[in-house]
């Protein structure tokens, strides 16, 4: 194992993203070294900037303890900037209906909700359709009083259109 404190240059921290930057150059294996050796090599300096970082976040950062009896560390925000992979997008530019809209104040029209409060039961309930407030309303008046005077005439009124259109045919 190296000594961290014989390397030449430090670490570089960024709490925020849990981040180390370790600029100091790999030792130089030997040419005739494995890839394994090679591995090795790398694998035991990854193991010492992870214990810098973790030495770093246990000193530099505030340990919580939750109601639950968890630790928790509030983690200072990032100072590195990652680059994003895509550029930013750029603003859509604006249809003739939008900017038409936008001269005359045409603002778009607010839906109206497909639920209505039902305060008989004290639910909402859809406007329409299955289990709807629509719905309810018909099946309330079951028994309907008939006038027979309005009825006969009607049954009259049928009869007498029929025999003039047989008549006429």
């Amino acid at each position: 194992m190296e000594d961290v404190t014989a390397q030449p240059q430090p670490y570089a921290f960024d709490l925020g993203h849990l981040m180390v930057s370790d600029s100091n150059p790999l030792v130089a294996a030997p040419s005739t070294a494995s890839a394994t050796d090679k591995e090795a090599l790398i694998a035991a300096r990854a193991q010492l900037c992870a214990q810098a970082l973790i030495n770093q976040l246990l000193t530099a950062c505030p340990i919580q303890r939750s109601s639950e009896g968890d630790l928790h560390i509030k983690l200072p925000e990032p100072t590195t900037q990652l680059p994003r992979e895509k550029p930013v997008p750029k603003e859509k530019e604006k249809t003739k209906w939008d900017k038409f809209a936008e001269k005359k104040g045409i603002r778009p029209k607010r839906k109206d909700g497909k639920l209505a409060f039902d305060e008989a039961s004290g639910e909402w309930k859809p406007k329409y359709g299955y289990k709807g407030k629509a719905a309810d309303g018909g099946g309330a008046d079951w028994l309907v009083e008939v006038d027979e005077k309005a009825e006969k005439a009607e049954k009259e009124g049928d009869g007498k259109k029929a025999k003039k259109q047989k008549k006429t045919k």
